[in-house]
Formats: C-alpha cells, structure tokens, sequence
C-alpha cells in the first residue's frame, strides 16, 4: 500500500512501515495518524505478514502530533474515544490490543512526544546516531496520552522516566541506549539494514512460537509469578500442538533449515 502520508513496503513475511510527512518531521494530524493505523490494522490482520519495521522518511521518526494543526482546529494524530473507552490511542496504535506480532523501531532522527510513544510500543528500538529521545509534552502544556507515562516507568529507570517526562528534555542515541531505551545505536546510513537484520533474525524462528512469547511476557509482565506461569504453561501448550512445533525438531535432528508455516 502506498499513501500520501504512510508508505507501507512488503518483503516476504516482513512488513515496513514508513511515515511519510518528512516536511512536518512525521508530526501526525488525524489523516496521517488514521493511516497509520490502517498499516497497522492491515499488517495485523494478514497471516502471511510476521514482523514489522516502523520508521519514518526525512530527519524525523515522529514528532508526535502536528501541533499546528491542532491549534487551527484540525485534530490531532490520536484517535477520540469513546465514553468509558481509553481508544486506540495515538496513530491509533500506541493502546491497540492485542498485538502479539514483533514491531521493531528504527528510529532517525527525532522521536519525541508521541513520537517516542511510538518507539514504546514497539519491541525492540534501534537508533540512528542522530536520533533524539524526548516525552515533550509539557513544553506546551500537555500531558502525554499516548501510553508515555505508563511503559517509559517500565522500560528504562524510573529516575530518567521521571526526568524525561517532567522536563520534557531530550537525549541523544548514545544516552538512550545507555539507560535501556534502544538495544543498538548505528550510523545513520545503516539504520534500516541494522533494523532488517533484527527482523530476518526473528523471521527463522517460528512464528507461532515468537507471538506466543510475546504474548506472555505482555500479558504474565504485571501477574504473579505463579499465574503467569500458569498462562505461559496454557499458551505454550496451544504452540507444541502446532504442525511448526513438529517441525523445528525435526529439522534439527535433520541438520537442515526449518520450514515453518505459522501452522
């Protein structure tokens, strides 16, 4: 799928999806910030689809919403609830549930606001050099509603979520990945084969196994340890009686590549 606004690009079982408002640094108004969502819907919903990549085109991964158009009344990226509802969230992504396929973030440039929303929702993050991380919101008198306040606390110490959502202060690549928030800091011009090589990596592994394994860790994270292993035990038995979970050991015992089938 090509859009004006998101650039959705299909390799195999591999998805990448590229925000395409390079004149705003990827700030999101409602239309990009429904498309987005669309991409993400679609990537979702198709079997034959098993990892994503979520970058943006430009200088910028995403500058969150395109507060521009917020102050000439033209919405903004998140999609409005509905009463008693928390929505999808911002681009319609950052609280859509579930979603146990592999996102990988590949982030240039700047991710700040919703922007570093949206490297929080995925499951891994790569960074550019360039990249800048922030949760900016209160510059401008806003609380950030794109899950910011909720996984920043869970992914990295809670001192630098405090100091990042309080100030609205950035850091660079070097920091992030010195406090927990990215797994890999390259030069910019091997962002996206950085980000390819993580997702073929994930894409030998059976894929029923790899959603299954995060669908535990996301679902058991905030359990007790005796329920989750009491929801680790029911998931991985619906895994072993796959047609893949036969055919992983007996490609090993054959000494040749697995063909797995999301079967």
């Amino acid at each position: 799928m090509t859009d004006s606004v998101v650039r959705v690009e299909r390799e195999g079982h591999l998805t990448t999806i590229t925000i395409n408002r390079p004149e705003r640094l990827n700030a999101l108004d409602a239309a990009a910030g429904a498309a987005l969502g669309e991409a993400f819907g679609d990537f979702e919903n198709d079997r034959e689809q098993w990892v994503a990549i979520l970058t943006g085109a430009g200088r910028a991964f995403c500058t969150g919403n395109d507060l521009v158009a917020m102050s000439e009344g033209g919405g903004s990226g998140g999609a409005r609830p509905r009463p008693g509802s928390h929505g999808p969230g911002f681009a319609t992504i950052t609280k859509r549930f579930p979603l146990y396929k592999p996102v990988i973030a590949a982030v240039n440039g700047f991710a700040v606001a919703g922007g570093l929303e949206l490297a929080l929702t995925c499951d891994i993050v790569v960074a550019a050099e360039s990249a800048k991380f922030g949760l900016t919101e209160v510059r401008w008198a806003l609380q950030p509603m794109g899950g910011g306040t909720q996984r920043l606390p869970r992914s990295i110490p809670r001192a630098w979520a405090n100091y990042l959502a309080l100030t609205g202060e950035q850091i660079d690549a070097q920091q992030a990945r010195e406090i927990g928030l990215v797994t890999h800091v390259v030069d910019d011009a091997k962002l996206l084969e950085q980000a390819r090589s993580i997702a073929q990596s994930i894409l030998a592994r059976g894929p029923l196994a790899v959603w299954a394994t995060k669908e535990c860790m996301l679902r058991g994270g905030d359990l007790p340890l005796e329920q989750g292993l009491a929801l680790e035990d029911a998931i991985g038995r619906h895994v072993l009686a796959s047609k893949d979970a036969r055919e992983g050991p007996r490609a090993f015992a054959e000494k040749r590549k697995p063909d797995f089938k999301a079967e």
